[in-house]
């Protein structure tokens, strides 16, 4: 049997926005029905299967994926159009049940991938990119504070040196510079977790990029405050930014950690 022709074409990957409208076709010889199968419209389950692998290692059921029906113009072709409704990664394909049979028809080819980012992402998205520690005493700073001699010599001694850092106080101290007077939308931070600060430290603060734990705070990143713990000021900064109409990025960099990080025990495969 000749095999459907589906548009968009298998393999595909298309970046949309909420609200958007993606129409799928497929045209096939003979009679017979259409489905597409996707899991488009399903975030909350795949969201669910996946928090529940991580706790119980149990693997995910696939339960996001759904046949809907196409609709039929009499002449082969079969059409469906979609509203995104969910931001998210989905994947989706057509295919063809010929009449008299439960043997479904594939076309050739990968499934469509769709990547939905929120309406309000689809333009004016200007970035400012803040790295905390630069922040506070650090914005001033005329010489890098790894090049005075006094702590050389120290290192020479074994002594670890790691001058203060800016704090997510010191940002939101600038917000109103980074989204009134920039009129920037979104602030992007560069990772906030713990890093080496001793054995396999990069760097005089220690890599950003060498997280010691993904769901952690930098503790240097905070103020020193008995009311306010460092993840309490984490919050404190998504709250002053959110009051500016503001999005916030996190930079989070999953496929790679600094020496002796927590998941190296917790799932050291």
């Amino acid at each position: 049997m000749t095999k459907p022709v589906q548009t968009p074409f298998p393999g595909t990957h298309q970046l949309l926005h909420g609200g958007d409208i993606l129409k799928f076709t497929l045209t096939a010889p003979g009679k017979g029905r259409a489905f597409l199968r996707t899991n488009i419209g399903k975030a909350a389950v795949r969201r669910a299967e996946t928090i529940s692998l991580v706790r119980t290692g149990l693997a995910s059921a696939g339960q996001d994926w759904h046949d809907i029906p196409m609709i039929h113009d009499g002449n082969g072709n079969y059409s469906l159009r979609l509203a995104l409704i969910e931001a998210g990664h989905f994947e989706a394909k057509c295919f063809f049940m010929p009449e008299g049979t439960e043997e479904a028809v594939w076309p050739d080819g990968d499934n469509v991938h769709v990547n939905v980012s929120p309406a309000d992402y689809c333009c004016g998205n200007s970035i400012y990119c803040a790295f905390v520690r630069q922040f506070g005493p650090n914005c001033t700073r005329t010489k890098r504070p790894d090049e005075t001699a006094e702590m050389h010599d120290l290192d020479h001694l074994g002594y670890t040196i790691i001058p203060k850092s800016g704090t997510f106080r010191d940002v939101i101290r600038n917000l109103d510079h980074i989204f009134n007077k920039l009129q920037c939308r979104i602030l992007h931070l560069l990772p906030i977790n713990p890093t080496p600060t001793v054995y396999a430290r990069m760097g005089r603060f220690g890599s950003p990029y060498a997280s010691l734990d993904f769901t952690a705070v930098d503790p240097s990143l905070a103020e020193f405050d008995t009311k306010a713990t460092p993840l309490e000021q984490f919050l404190e900064l998504v709250d002053a930014v959110h009051g500016h109409d503001g999005k916030l990025f996190i930079d989070i960099a999953v496929n790679h950690t600094g020496w002796a990080a927590k998941i190296h025990e917790t799932h050291p495969e």
